[in-house]
């Protein structure tokens, strides 16, 4: 009993230990369900387990199914955000305030998920419907403590290596409060559409009404926050890089206050969907102001790796190269803040641009093949930067570092680079050697995950890893 006491007390009383234990539960949520979808549904898995996967119930499962994936997910960038972002003058009110979010937080993604998908997929069983609900609630309540905690004043302005202040107020402590608080808002959205459900309200899936002349205000609701709670994400993500890698000098002072006010054009911009038709122009324009920031970090990035692994009196372009391509797991986090541009914001565009084509009734599987695609592209990026995050806080070393970095990295660009040509095709056309690069990719990408994450628990149950911290 008392192995097992500090076996859990290791992997739920430190953040390390909460970092592994949520990529694991990620991972067991995708794992459990692979044999019902993709390739390996006609092995009839579902009907051994007399599961029912009726086209009846399908948009309320994928919403249940999101959720219990998001879910997670938010409490990752919880547990990054405190283990980087100070909440405390001293090592008591850091711990306290720690403690305050984790517990609630770990509660409720795990009941989020247990619930969500027993619901979805075990049965309709109100119990684990409930049970979803108040891990929701639960998640929620920990984000007010966040925001709490993030609130931004003039006593961390001393904050090392921070550049971008305005009148003795960090801007980046700032941007860090302002998404926590934007977060909590869109979140109220969602749920207070889906609080009606029955009453005015019925599930839905936003790529099915886009060629709708009318929505609902619900259905815009909804549509406001599926759209801004995945922006919110991937701005926090940029927070933590910066904060993480110490971004400093120009770059920061450029870096943090477009993305600040991209941030808040958007979900300004965003939230205003439900009443003003105009609301896309003011999307885009935020937009204009949060790409470059991203891309002025990955430059950063970048010659931060070349000038870390060049060795004394190399400067040949070779020698800058194997530096920057040392370590998978930076050079990955900082590529991918370019690549989004190619497989997510450059498809974008080119739709944009060549809407009338693409709105011709032909072309209406094709759409939506693609406005799919774009959505589930860009949250599977997200993802990969998380793991990468994870990764490099559990100080993954050695060839699990090479071969679960590399693996990730090459597997995803494959499968986003090839998922390309099944999305923009002519009606009609089937291209299935785009398919199966694109499955090889998520298979090479899932099997990584699964090598770091059976190490690293491993690593956290039968030893004492030395970046052990207070929970």
């Amino acid at each position: 009993m008392q192995s097992i006491s500090k076996v859990l007390k290791r992997l739920f009383g430190t953040l390390p230990g909460l970092l592994i234990v949520v990529a694991a539960w990620e991972a067991l949520i995708i794992a459990s369900l692979s044999p019902f979808s993709g390739p390996l549904r006609p092995l009839g898995l579902a009907e051994l387990l007399n599961l029912d996967l009726s086209d009846v119930h399908r948009v309320a499962r994928i919403i249940m199914l999101y959720h219990s994936l998001a879910i997670p997910f938010i409490a990752a960038l919880v547990y990054l955000i405190l283990d980087r972002v100070p909440m405390g003058t001293s090592h008591d009110e850091e711990s306290r305030v720690r403690r305050s979010i984790v517990v609630p937080v770990t509660a409720g993604y795990m009941l989020t998920s247990v619930g969500g998908m027993t619901f979805a997929y075990g049965g309709r069983n109100w119990i684990a419907h409930g049970a979803y609900l108040v891990g929701l609630v639960l998640v929620f309540y920990a984000g007010v403590l966040l925001a709490i905690a993030l609130w931004p004043s003039r006593r961390w302005a001393t904050d090392p290596a921070r550049y971008a202040h305005l009148k003795g107020i960090s801007l980046e402590r700032l941007s860090f409060f302002l998404v926590a608080v934007f977060t909590l808002v869109s979140a109220a959205i969602g749920a207070a559409a889906g609080a009606f459900f029955g009453n005015g309200f019925e599930a839905f899936l936003a790529e099915d009404t886009v060629r709708q002349d009318a929505h609902t205000l619900f259905q815009l609701m909804i549509i406001a926050h599926l759209h801004i709670m995945l922006t919110l994400i991937d701005v926090m993500l940029l927070l933590l890089i910066i904060r993480t890698y110490g971004v400093k000098g120009l770059a920061h002072k450029l870096a943090v206050p477009l993305t600040l006010i991209g941030t808040i054009i958007v979900t300004l911009a965003t939230w205003s969907v439900v009443g003003w038709e105009g609301a896309h122009k003011a999307i885009n324009a935020g937009s204009a102001f949060l790409l470059p920031g991203a891309i002025l970090v990955a430059i950063w990035g970048f010659a931060h790796l070349m000038r870390q692994g060049l060795e004394p009196g190399r400067v040949g372009m070779g020698q800058k190269i194997r530096a920057l391509l040392r370590d998978p797991i930076r050079f990955g986090i900082f590529f991918e803040l370019i690549f989004v541009n190619v497989v997510v914001t450059a498809p974008g565009v080119t739709v944009a641009f060549n809407l009338e084509t693409y709105r011709l009734p032909a072309y209406l599987e094709v759409e939506r093949t693609i406005l799919v695609g774009h959505w589930h592209i860009l949250a599977t990026l997200s993802a990969v930067i998380v793991l990468f995050l994870i990764a490099d806080r559990l100080g993954a070393r050695g060839w699990v570092r090479q071969v679960a970095g590399w693996g990730l990295l090459l597997g995803s660009s494959l499968a986003f680079v090839f998922v390309q040509f099944t999305m923009f095709r002519q009606p009609g056309q089937e291209r299935p050697w785009a398919m199966l690069l694109f499955e090889t990719g998520i298979a090479v990408s899932l099997l990584s995950v699964a090598l770091f994450v059976a190490v690293h628990l491993v690593r956290q149950v039968c030893l004492k890893p030395p970046q052990d911290q207070d929970g």
